[in-house]
């Protein structure tokens, strides 16, 4: 360490004898300075004069050396002096075996403990003992001095060189401590110091000692003060205290950093004061050092209090960095000492506070600095493991928070908490699912938290992942929608965990329990690739133990899995491709294609589709083709590539399926729909251009050689067939047209009743091939179908009675097999002409457009002039297959299946009326009716087709009928309208056809007996909302036009909903149109992909368009939130024109969405509490009206009362104690007249005694929720009164309830009443603790209307329990154990507070409901029928975030009621129990 050999070579100092110091040898008895003095480092040394506090430090350094292991004995000899002393100061210290000038730091001959021994003994054994003490103070004031070259090594570690020892040490205390640790030497070196800090501190510059490398002194100087924190408390903060108030900036932070060391404890909160006085400024209160020092201080309450008040200051000032920030929150931990409820309140409240104005803050980078983050998260979950209390607090406040309080924070917060107890886990899962079913969060919190939690996110991003799990599991559809967009927005922030999640969703997809679940994980998985296909093709291998799972799958399933393998396997040519997958593909279908098995084959085949796709796929240039130009003669001219592969594989395909009608159908069905899939440059690449040329010339010589005819018609089994509806004629631009192209006819009806022996001839193949004409056409000749156009109004080959005026009896007099056959040929028809129209709707030309107009009308035509057909049909008549994935002879068997109980059965459970599968009620198809005996069908405005009539869907092109087209209110168009204008039931046609639509692409609601009967039409939801907003605009302006027709018609009738005009057969049609345009746009705002940032653009246009044109340009600047305000108002003023029922709901439910999609970004100037209250305040004005049917009769039923509940839901939603009490109050008054048979509430005309149960489980569910809400939220006010108003509320539905005996009503009564008495015993026996003393009288009267409760309970549990009414028993254990820990912990809580006496509990007599003693059983009434209506079941949403994990009850078998006034003897137990 030290270059010892050099030593001998330094030149003595000169010694001058007029200077020097002369030291007389004299004798030991006197004062012996001998050099020998012995030490020895054992207590036995120590003098017993010693005071208390040098004893002890004396024992400390006994200690310290022992540890080291370098205690010399008295023995050592001292090295040769290498120079002489030039003070006694110098000559104590040389003659304690110290060496002075050898090296950066001083060299002891001995260990600590044998110098402070010498020293002592030095001054003990000298004479005039007081005037060399004070010689060594000024000695040590010289060598203290910022100039002197001793001050640093008196301050720093010594060296110790013992004689004997190889080794040589650096120890680590300084000389200055052996000073210190001599009793008559301390005030002195004290008082030295002191003065050398203070010099030090106020000095204009940083002192530094005089060595190699040059220390700065005052941190070494206030070091040393570190041990006589206890012995000077006083005068050593009294210096620092005036010091500090003088010192330099740096100086100041030097003292902060020594402070916790130099201080004592009890002074820290003068220092924490002495800071706040001398840092006005936050900025420089709160540096780094002070951070950090005042961690370590141990601080009062109140100071505590004031230093979260500075730091909640600074944190949000914007001038806190993401460094100092987690310490920060680290000193604010320190409250969590106090361990007091009301400090762990504060503490969440301030961090909080912090962390959202960090949110707000744009300038804040948070989210960017990993270090700083995982730190600050680090002392956070550090706090949650040392604090139980803290653990709890922040659980329960996570649980409680209002809606818009649930922020990005609390998502990390709570993924920490399980991670501090996973035994929470299912806790915390819940709180979560609890908030997602009610829509407090969104996915778009997860956006949140990728932009300021990234990297905590990340770190916890397993358990994250495992809740998702859980969540793609429930049957909650919210629920299961929320996982899986979490999954997509992960895949794309987290690299590293792709292929987790892959592995994850790879799971779902071989869940053999749960088929929604698969489907679910397959969607997600196709829709990952499609976004991130680069991502996903990096992990292609992990895809291929899919194909396994492939049989099990459903066919709907089996297109999903294999749209992905296949894309992934023939990805884009930019991509690299899986040879591996490619084999394993190919192998498969080909298998799938050989097999015998009708539903492997059809695997094999819609797989054969998809790689045909994928494999075609090639055009990356967004260069246009003159394809119409490229003629390919057969595959062999198609160039080598993936499109002759592609196309080898259609001729494979054929071969192999070409004995199967049905096959056929389906693989030309699927074949249209994938390559109708637009190309958007990103996720696919576009069809070959060569590739489409060919096939476009296979399909159509196929279809012509087929299908159309120019064969004279014949009588085929009786049947006479003649050529109709042929309106290619009528169009003036054919004049110069050959006229051998207007004289084809397609050949349905002989295809029909004479069937040709080739598959690809069946008339099940017309309408699919034709569809994948018409997009092969489209492709090629860039959506033009000039060369096509002739098919949309070519003739049709049809039985010629059909026009006829008495064609009913007509049909009446065929025989069976004739009748089906006929019904055949017009499905087959309706079919063609739906797939006709589709093709061509969305031709610009004004005579294609005229004749797609013309052709609809026809259409809507001959689907009502079937409809009496049907009545009539033979009962075994099954329509034909329009889709090919189902078997059609199990769909056959399906429909017969079918009937008034299916549809009955669909009315009741339904949410919402299920247009998809074309069901109605109009008329029970059993019925014979006798020939020629004519039938008025009735006309149903609610659905338009019954449970037979099952057609062919429209394509979505349909939707550009809507587009520039002129609307007329008649729904009888006049010759000269036709083709020009739309009727009332085209109008209602088109938008039947979109809502189905949008209804599966939004809410993917399917009709079950006709599985996948819009998907193939919809292969990305995405494109087809897209495609919607200029329709909606269309829409909205129609919607004007309607809502102006109705406000004119009710004007005339003076608003009297019931007269008679409101009914006509022509109003009902525009107040159908009406209702469904509202629903249109309801679903539509409905989608759950307006959250996806990637639509945010499409979201705004949307809103801002429906407004009148003129005021766009200003619009276009607003946000969307404050364009869904302004969207919001614009329909709510369509409530007037509401007149049924369903329209009234889908208003309700377009405004909530609209409230939804506004929140889905933050703005502060547009609050959503207005917006709330106007949608309660509607639905109480749509509950206050009276609704009646299209017929003009009242309206209820099943379906009714499911409206009714979505209203009365949305009326209390988030209702106030004084709203609540009021509406108690009215009912009160009325329901008496319930009694009464057939009569209905005065305020509430649609709600009789039969179904009072929706409204009254409606007022129990509000009470229950805003009881639970206010609970959470912290009030100092008076605490009892929200329980005595609840408990008022509670006895206002108890009168309600004895006032109509209705089974129902006591059930819903006994359950929330039940919940409420758990919510009083975990929350509310503090607030009744905390008023018996002050006002015991209002206690006494809380309890006496507490009892008027538990008093009915027992009455209805022991009626309940005497005619067997099994509902309500099995509440009867839950509740008479929460009863009966009521009872004992009010008795506890009087005995407590000396008022035992007050309390009774005694037996009670059990008694019915009408108070008469239960001596024997009687029959029961809980069977008795509200028969004539059928109610929605009860809400479950209360679930166990509602009650909180510790919840008190134990599980006793016995229980106690209050007392009715009379002293027991025995027990409080009572025998209804």
């Amino acid at each position: 360490m030290f270059n010892f050999k050099n030593r001998k070579k330094k030149a003595l100092n000169t010694i001058d004898e007029n200077t020097t110091m002369k030291v007389p040898r004299l004798a030991e008895s006197t004062t012996n300075v001998s050099l020998d003095s012995t030490s020895g480092g054992s207590e036995e040394n120590i003098p017993a004069s010693q005071e208390h506090t040098q004893r002890f430090l004396s024992q400390h350094s006994a200690i310290l050396a022992a540890t080291l292991g370098r205690t010399q004995s008295s023995s050592r000899t001292i090295p040769t002096l290498s120079r002489q002393p030039n003070n006694f100061f110098e000559l104590v210290l040389i003659r304690a075996g110290v060496q002075l000038d050898q090296g950066d730091s001083l060299i002891l001959a001995c260990d600590h403990v044998s110098i402070v021994s010498k020293l002592r003994d030095i001054f003990m054994s000298a004479s005039s003992y007081t005037d060399k003490l004070e010689t060594f103070k000024t000695g040590l004031n010289a060598a203290m001095a910022p100039k002197s070259k001793l001050v640093q090594k008196l301050l720093i570690g010594c060296t110790v060189d013992a004689a004997g020892e190889e080794q040589i040490y650096q120890s680590q205390n300084s000389m200055f401590m052996n000073f210190l640790m001599i009793d008559f030497l301390r005030d002195p070196c004290v008082d030295v110091l002191l003065n050398k800090i203070e010099e030090v501190a106020t000095a204009d510059r940083v002192l530094s000692g005089r060595a190699a490398i040059p220390m700065p002194l005052l941190p070494l100087m206030l070091t040393q003060l570190r041990y006589l924190t206890v012995s000077h408390k006083v005068q050593i903060y009294s210096r620092i205290e005036g010091i500090f108030n003088r010192a330099t900036k740096s100086a100041k932070l030097d003292i902060i950093a020594n402070a916790e060391l130099i201080l004592d404890a009890s002074m820290h909160d003068e220092f924490v004061e002495l800071l706040n006085i001398n840092y006005s400024s936050t900025e420089e209160l709160f540096h780094m050092t002070t951070v950090h020092t005042l961690s370590n201080l141990s601080l009062s309450d109140r100071t505590q209090a004031k230093l979260r008040l500075r730091i909640l200051e600074f944190a949000t000032s914007g001038s806190c960095s993401d460094t100092t920030l987690p310490h920060l929150i680290r000193l604010l931990l320190n409250i969590l000492k106090m361990d007091t409820d009301e400090s762990v309140r504060d503490l969440i409240c301030s961090l909080r506070e912090i962390f959202n104005w960090r949110h707000r803050d744009q300038n804040s980078n948070t989210a960017d600095n990993k270090k700083s983050q995982l730190e600050l998260f680090g002392f956070l979950e550090l706090g949650l493991i040392r604090s139980k209390r803290f653990y709890q607090a922040w659980q329960r406040s996570a649980g409680s928070l209002p809606a818009d309080g649930f922020t990005s924070l609390d998502i990390i917060i709570l993924l920490l908490l399980i991670k501090v107890n996973e035994d929470n886990s299912l806790y915390i899962e819940n709180i979560l699912r609890r908030r997602i079913k009610l829509e407090h969060i969104t996915v778009s919190i997860l956006e949140e938290v990728k932009l300021h939690y990234k990297h905590i996110l990340e770190q916890h991003i397993n358990t994250l992942m495992n809740i998702l799990h859980d969540f793609m599991r429930e049957k909650h559809r919210t629920v299961s929608d929320f996982a899986k967009s979490s999954y997509s927005i992960l895949f794309r922030i987290f690299d590293s965990i792709q292929k987790n999640i892959l592995k994850k969703l790879l799971e779902l997809t071989c869940d053999k329990s749960s088929p929604h679940l698969t489907t679910m994980a397959l969607e997600l998985l196709r829709e990952l690739q499609r976004k991130s296909s680069k991502d996903v093709q990096n992990c292609a291998a992990l895809l291929i133990p899919m194909l396994d799972r492939i049989s099990d799958l459903t066919l709907t399933q089996t297109r999903l899995a294999m749209d992905l393998l296949c894309h992934v396997a023939f990805p884009d040519p930019k991509l690299s491709a899986c040879l591996q997958l490619q084999e394993q593909v190919d192998m498969v279908v080909k298998k799938q294609l050989i097999n015998s098995t009708d539903n492997i084959k059809k695997q094999g085949i819609i797989g054969c589709v998809q790689l045909i796709d994928a494999m075609a796929r090639i055009e990356n240039d967004a260069v246009e083709h003159d394809d119409s130009q490229i003629s390919v003669d057969n595959v062999d001219s198609l160039p080598e590539g993936r499109g002759k592969m592609s196309a080898n594989l259609i001729i494979r395909t054929e071969s192999s399926i070409a004995n199967s009608a049905e096959s056929l159908a389906l693989f030309y069905e699927e074949l249209a729909t994938v390559f109708n899939q637009r190309y958007d440059g990103t996720s696919i690449g576009d069809l070959d251009s060569q590739f489409i040329a060919w096939a476009c010339e296979l399909v159509t010589l196929r279809f012509q050689a087929s299908f159309v005819t120019e064969d004279v018609p014949e009588t085929i089994k009786g049947i006479k067939l003649e050529y109709q509806m042929n309106i290619n004629e009528l169009d003036e631009s054919n004049a110069n047209t050959e006229s051998d192209v207007l004289s084809i006819g397609i050949n349905i009806s002989k295809l029909v009743l004479s069937p040709k022996a080739k598959a690809c001839d069946s008339i099940y193949v017309l309408a699919p091939l034709f569809n994948c004409v018409r997009v092969l056409y489209k492709h090629r000749h860039h959506d033009s179908l000039e060369n096509i156009n002739a098919l949309l109004g070519c003739a049709i080959v049809l039985p010629s009675f059909f026009e006829a005026d008495n064609y009913l009896a007509v049909f009446d007099n065929f025989a069976t097999d004739q009748q089906n056959d006929i019904l055949c040929i017009y499905f087959h028809t309706v079919n063609w002409m739906r797939v006709s129209i589709s093709a061509f709707a969305s031709q610009r030309d004004p005579a294609t457009r005229r004749r797609v107009l013309s052709r609809l009308g026809e259409l809507i035509r001959i689907e009502q002039r079937i409809k009496p057909l049907l009545a009539r049909a033979p009962s075994d008549f099954v329509a034909p297959p329009y889709q090919f994935l189902t078997n059609a002879k199990q769909s056959a068997m399906n429909q017969k299946r079918q009937g008034a109980k299916a549809a009955a059965k669909h009315n009741a459970t339904a949410t919402e009326p299920d247009l998809t599968g074309n069901q109605t009620t109009i008329a029970d198809f059993t019925i014979k009716v006798g020939p020629c005996k004519s039938i008025k069908t009735k006309i149903d405005f609610e659905q338009m087709y019954g449970t037979r009539e099952k057609y062919r869907p429209m394509e979505v092109e349909i939707i550009m009928l809507l587009v520039e087209q002129k609307l007329v209110l008649t729904h009888q168009l006049e010759k000269d309208q036709v083709g020009e204008f739309l009727g009332l039931l085209e109008f209602r046609f088109l938008l039947e056809d979109m809502v189905l639509k949008l209804d599966a692409a939004v809410l993917g609601q399917q009709d079950s007996s006709d599985a996948d009967s819009f998907r193939p039409h919809l292969a990305k939801p995405e494109d087809f909302i897209c495609d919607l907003l200029p329709c909606l605009l269309e829409v909205n302006k129609y919607l004007i036009t309607l809502a102006t027709a109705i406000d004119n018609e009710l004007t005339k009738v003076n608003h009297v909903y019931s007269n008679l005009d409101l009914f006509k057969e022509q109003f009902n049609y525009i107040k159908t149109c009406f209702g469904l345009c509202i629903r249109l746009f309801a679903l539509y705002f409905a989608w759950s992909g307006w959250g996806d940032k990637s639509q945010a653009e499409l979201l705004h246009k949307s809103l801002f368009k429906l407004h009148p044109k003129e005021q766009w340009k200003s619009y276009k600047q607003k946000t969307v939130p404050q364009l869904a305000t302004l969207t919001f108002e614009y329909f709510l003023k369509y409530e007037k024109s509401v007149l049924s029922l369903s329209t009234a709901v889908q208003l309700h439910r377009l405004l909530r969405s609209l409230l939804t999609v506004g929140s889905l970004e933050v703005d502060a100037s547009q609050p959503r509490y207005q917006q709330g209250d106007d949608l309660r305040s509607l639905c109480g004005k749509l509950l206050r009206r009276k609704w009646f049917h299209y017929s003009g009769t009242l309206d209820k039923g099943g379906q009714c009362n499911i409206y009714l509940d979505e209203l009365v839901k949305g009326f209390l939603k988030k209702s106030t104690c004084k709203s609540q009490s009021e509406l108690l109050s009215d009912l009160v008054k009325q329901c008496s007249i319930l009694n009464t048979k057939d009569k209905a509430l005065n305020s509430f005309p649609n709600f009789k005694k039969a179904n009072f149960p929706l409204l009254f489980r409606g007022l129990c569910e509000v009470l229950i929720h805003s009881l639970s809400g206010q609970i959470s939220v912290d009030s100092h006010g008076d605490k009892l009164k929200l329980w005595e108003s609840t408990v008022d509320l509670l006895n206002g539905l108890l009168n309600i309830v004895q006032l109509v005996e209705q089974p129902r009503n006591f059930g819903l009564f006994l359950k929330h009443s039940l919940l409420f008495l758990k919510l009083l015993l975990q929350h509310g026996m503090r607030a009744l603790e905390s008023i018996v003393r002050d006002d015991p009288e209002r206690l006494t009267r809380f309890l006496h209307e507490l009892q008027k409760v538990t008093r009915f309970l027992h009455q209805l549990c022991c009626h309940s329990k005497s005619i067997k009414n099994t509902a309500i028993i099995s509440y009867i254990p839950s509740l008479r154990e929460t009863i009966e820990t009521l009872v004992f912990r009010v008795k506890a809580l009087l005995a407590a507070n000396n008022c035992h006496s007050a309390f009774h509990m005694g037996n009670m007599i059990n008694r019915d409901l009408h108070g008469d003693s239960i001596i024997t059983p009687v029959g029961s009434f809980a069977g008795e029928a509200n028969s004539d209506e059928e109610l929605p079941g009860d809400d479950t949403s209360v679930d166990e975030t509602v009650l909180g994990d510790d919840m008190g009850i134990t599980t006793a078998s016995v229980s106690t009621r209050p007392s009715d006034g009379s002293r027991s003897k025995s027990s409080s137990r009572s025998k209804c129990f």
